[in-house]
């Protein structure tokens, strides 16, 4: 899991371009959203993000990438090896490992890749940047795959009657932010820093960005 997560966040050379161009990354800095800067240093790459705002970012687009990266090919590998049936027996007689499991898989029913592919056809115009999006997504279906067969699912969370009713209803709503938080940030990336339109759109951004947390209920 921590070898399949390395080979994306720190083995790529296209991930740090893809990820502060198709999140909201790059702007958290500018924003009076929180008590201490979005990163360490000026420059850097993932290594100089803080914790919070590594996970917001993705939070926002609707990726969750940090919460489920390597989990599929963790549990592929296993469930293809002869030790598929201790790995099942620990999901049913494990509580905390059944919780773990459940955690992921919560986090994946709110995720929308469909979602996080607008904000790179908005937001991402390098081929190679987007040639790993679509790789991160194959990564995230076949990661619902793996936790569903786990899980003995049909539908990630259905057991969670309340989560689905919650995201039955908020959904629409958080979509359409997702929406407008993208053309907002194609937007404001083409202004000059500090003109007038530019301070709407970060006015803009940051309500985007507070109904997007608020509806996800993870971070924010």
């Amino acid at each position: 899991s921590c070898d399949a997560y390395r080979r994306i966040v720190r083995g790529d050379e296209r991930f740090v371009p893809y990820f502060r161009a198709a999140t909201p990354e790059l702007e958290l800095s500018n924003l009076n959203i929180g008590s201490r800067p979005a990163k360490r240093k000026a420059s850097g790459g993932v290594e100089s993000l803080r914790a919070i705002p590594w996970i917001f970012a993705w939070t926002q687009t609707r990726s969750n990438l940090p919460t489920w990266l390597g989990a599929g090919e963790a549990i592929n590998e296993i469930l293809a090896s002869e030790d598929e049936a201790t790995l099942r027996k620990m999901y049913k007689e494990w509580g905390t490992f059944r919780t773990t499991i459940n955690l992921v898989e919560m986090i994946l029913s709110k995720s929308d890749s469909g979602i996080a592919r607008h904000y790179e056809n908005v937001l991402v115009s390098d081929p190679e940047a987007l040639a790993l999006g679509s790789k991160i997504r194959e990564i995230h279906d076949g990661t619902e795959r793996a936790i569903l067969d786990l899980s003995g699912h049909d539908r990630l969370s259905e057991d969670d009657h309340l989560l689905l009713r919650l995201m039955e209803v908020r959904n629409p709503y958080v979509d359409c932010l997702n929406v407008l938080q993208a053309e907002t940030l194609k937007r404001l990336r083409q202004e000059e820093e500090g003109s007038d339109e530019g301070e709407v759109l970060k006015d803009a951004l940051l309500t985007t960005i507070t109904g997007v947390a608020n509806g996800m209920g993870n971070t924010g």
